[in-house]
């Protein structure tokens, strides 16, 4: 899976392209914890991403644990109506900052 990074002053901006499923989210996985490092601040940008399975979602469970491990102040934006209610259903929404849009997510995690 690609994921493009950037930065916006001390947010990391990772943008993922493709889907998140049992091909690759184990790739997503391990590319997002790396930027999970201590006292770090993350906007996970899904503008990209159409499609998440439930191997996507324990991934995103993952993650949450990490960042909240680490101290990780982490944003999810653009997040598809799908996507959002497979994370509703699931109880996994709960456990993220969901904005829509980059700015305002990377303005939440500052």
């Amino acid at each position: 899976m690609k994921i493009d990074l950037r930065k916006d002053q001390h947010v990391v901006i990772a943008e993922p392209h493709g889907d998140v499923d049992g091909k690759t989210a184990s790739d997503f996985q391990e590319q997002i914890i790396e930027l999970l490092l201590p006292q770090a601040r993350v906007v996970i940008d899904f503008s990209a991403i159409a499609f998440m399975s439930s191997t996507g979602l324990r991934t995103m469970l993952l993650i949450y644990r990490q960042a909240k491990t680490s101290g990780v102040r982490l944003a999810l934006a653009n997040v598809n109506k799908d996507i959002r209610a497979s994370m509703s259903a699931t109880g996994f929404l709960a456990f993220f900052l969901v904005l829509d849009g980059v700015q305002a997510s990377v303005d939440a995690v500052r």
